[in-house]
């Protein structure tokens, strides 16, 4: 009724005045996506214009995105907002907002920015990072406790001495801390960061874990004392603490630190004590990073003491803490290591594409805050400092090389030759089954091709399968670390099945049922040794929810054979048959057979035991099966096809006997549908004819169009 009124108002009709309003929601939804979901997540650095202006002078916007630019970095955009200056007035300021690669953590704060800026294009000298070793101050100590070995067990510290911070220095100091929790830290999960006012508390300190209830102490910008279980529903409404609470809530034990009176500095990750708040006239800073990732916590310190010793009476000078473990081991930190290496210059140029002298190669190192030399035989020797964590391998040596050189100025070069790529036949059926599988109701996720020994082996009830497994030595990333710790060694999965089983186990609050699957790489041993080992596309889907939803996996599996046009006849192509495994409950297990001899995969309703293993309270159904040779199969029958097709053609003779001399079997070492399409375009040009069976076959292949009767006997 509104409707209709409105319409009557600005005198059009109804249906135009819809359209209008479908149009402008349309309009705004994107605009609402341009801003919000699509906008970039790098990290972005606020800048107040006028300290660039102090180190760069009054330049244009255009000219300092170019300046950005040829350093590798972007000008989000030029805006104004409100700081308070100290006393209680808003001051109005020029910023820059500039986007950071989430790799440089040196560039997050606006002093690591302009000094790396200053190193590029005015050739400043790299700062020299000294770790302080006076006899007139005794080393800091930080005792560890075994409680925080469950929850946190990692920690570092440093000391920066008399420090002088004004306004600017002050808020960049506590920008830079959110920055790292935002990125490196991932949000507290990994490192949370602490600072305190030395001369407010008194060393040595100690680092422990007590019940929430044994921990009280009055936190920052707070007027009362809270235990630990109180601020936990407390913070529950705070807007910007409340996302961390999830890091410990569960846990039986907090983690704390205290000083040598027993006041508390901080409970990592949530909030420090009000008692050590750092103030513009605190002289001297004690940095924390509590941590389940000592090295992520080595590069965030590291971060931290670099940008801001500039501050102190003695710049660039850290004083040291040592950090005595549960165990007795003594570390002291920032370490602050340099790192050196060499790179060929040759293989520079190579990779870049350009010709430069290894003189050349080194000035452009150092312009990138790399100390660098020329070498023996045609190389460079570096030496990287301790803010430049991103660089992992020679290739980031490179990579800086080419920046510092500019990319505009590398010349382009068409390669000598030029051939057509072709994605890969099975990598080509994978993409399309996706889609097909996603359109039946299922969702596909992505697992970790590592897992523990234990994944693949007792939680499944298989102790046998560790004998296929591929063990990995050095595993990298924090998880497989721990499961390695756990499990002396990792091992590359045998089978999707425990993957998707862990993603279930993550998502049980989701609505159900939950209907996931996977199309990717196993890795498997051949003849039970470590060499060689192979990959194996497999695909797996599972059922999870209240019913066992066994029939919607049959119906999976028979769709699945159908799409590839495998048939259902046990002689020809696949069948299931009752089987016993150890992870499935008895009775309720089938292996899917191939032409009735080979075994490529089973399906069934998990055991039990196996649901306990990981976590899961319902009952779960799932299917897995060697997706390569079903492809074969596929491929078997294709060429059984097509050789027939090309033999009923009057053409074919020749065609045949022409492919048998380029290749023995051809439909092994070419999409076999690309060459029949070629074959028959060829047939048509010239006018030859085929036969009513020829015909009948490809006109019922789907995607093929009908041919015209006019080329048939």
């Amino acid at each position: 009724m509104y409707f209709n009124i409105i319409a009557t108002l600005l005198d059009v009709s109804a249906e135009s005045l819809f359209v209008f309003c479908i149009l402008f929601i349309r309009r705004a939804v994107v605009v609402i996506l341009k801003g919000t979901v699509l906008k970039s997540t790098m990290p972005t650095i606020t800048i107040k214009r006028r300290l660039f202006k102090d180190y760069f002078g009054d330049i244009k916007n255009e000219e300092l995105d170019q300046l950005l630019f040829r350093f590798g970095l972007e000008l989000d955009e030029v805006t104004t907002e409100v700081f308070s200056d100290g006393s209680g007035k808003n001051v109005e300021e020029v910023v820059l907002k500039i986007e950071i690669p989430a790799n440089r953590c040196d560039l997050l704060c606006w002093e690591g920015l302009i000094r790396a800026l200053l190193i590029f294009y005015k050739s400043c000298e790299q700062p020299n990072y000294v770790i302080a070793a006076s006899k007139m101050i005794p080393t800091i100590q930080l005792k560890v406790t075994k409680e925080v070995e469950t929850i946190r067990p990692y920690v570092v510290a440093a000391v920066l001495r008399n420090v002088t911070f004004n306004r600017d220095a002050y808020d960049s100091f506590i920008a830079l801390q959110e920055k790292l929790h935002q990125n490196i830290c991932r949000k507290r999960q990994l490192v949370a960061i602490g600072t305190h006012d030395l001369d407010k508390v008194k060393a040595p300190f100690v680092y422990s874990a007590k019940s929430p209830q044994e921990i009280c102490f009055k936190p920052l910008n707070e007027k009362d004392k809270f235990t630990a279980a109180q601020l936990m529903t407390h913070y529950s409404k705070d807007s910007h603490l409340r996302q961390y609470l999830h890091i410990i809530e569960h846990s039986p034990v907090f983690p704390y630190i205290c000083d040598s009176e027993g006041a508390i500095l901080s409970m990592p990750p949530i909030i420090n004590s009000d008692q050590s708040k750092i103030t513009l006239q605190t002289k001297n800073i004690l940095i924390e990073c509590t941590a389940v990732d000592l090295h992520r916590a080595q590069i965030v310190l590291d971060t931290i003491v670099c940008m801001f010793s500039v501050y102190c009476d003695q710049p660039y000078q850290i004083d040291p803490v040592e950090v005595i473990t549960a165990g007795g081991i003594r570390q002291t930190y920032p370490i602050l290591s340099c790192r050196t290496g060499s790179v060929s210059t040759s293989k520079v140029n190579r990779t870049i594409g350009v010709k430069l002298p290894s003189v050349t190669v080194a000035q452009l190192l150092n312009r990138m805050g790399i100390s660098a030399e020329v070498g023996i035989e045609d190389t460079v020797v570096y030496r990287i400092p301790p803010t430049r964590h991103d660089i992992l391998h020679e290739c980031d040596i490179i990579e800086d090389v080419a920046i510092a050189y500019g990319y505009n100025n590398i010349k382009k070069e068409l390669p000598p030759a030029a051939a057509i790529s072709d994605q890969l036949y099975l990598n080509k059926i994978t993409e399309a089954m996706r889609k097909e599988i996603a359109c039946a109701g299922f969702t596909e996720i992505l697992t970790f091709s590592l897992c523990s020994r234990a994944d693949v082996s007792m939680k499944l009830n298989q102790p046998e399968e560790l004998n296929r497994a591929v063990e990995i030595a050095n595993p990298k990333t924090l998880e497989f670390q721990a499961s390695c710790f756990m499990f002396m060694h990792f091992v590359a999965r045998t089978l999707l099945l425990p993957g998707i089983l862990k993603t279930l186990a993550h998502n049980k609050d989701k609505a159900l049922p939950l209907k996931l699957f996977e199309i990717q790489d196993v890795v498997e041993r051949n003849d039970s040794s470590d060499k060689d080992p192979v990959n194996r596309r497999h695909f797996c889907a599972v059922y999870y929810g209240k019913t066992s939803g066994f029939e919607t996996i049959h119906g999976l599996l028979d769709h699945f054979m159908r799409l590839l046009e495998v048939s259902s006849n046990p002689a020809l192509g696949y069948c299931i048959k009752e089987d016993l495994l150890p992870f499935y409950f008895p009775g309720r297990c089938a292996s899917i057979m191939l032409r009735g001899e080979k075994k490529i995969g089973h399906m069934g309703i998990l055991h039990p035991s196996v649901c306990r293993a990981f976590d899961l309270n319902l009952v779960c159904s799932c299917l897995e099966l060697s997706f390569e040779d079903v492809i074969e199969t596929k491929r078997f029958c294709c060429e059984f096809r097509i050789s027939y097709v090309v033999r009923e053609s009057n053409y074919g003779e020749y065609i045949m006997k022409k492919n048998a001399l380029r290749r023995r079997s051809f439909c092994f070492h070419m999409n076999c549908m690309d060459f029949f399409c070629k074959q028959w375009t060829y047939l048509r040009r010239t006018g030859s004819k085929l036969s009513a069976k020829c015909h009948q076959w490809y006109c019922g292949y789907e995607g093929i169009r009908e041919i015209s009767n006019t080329h048939f006997n």
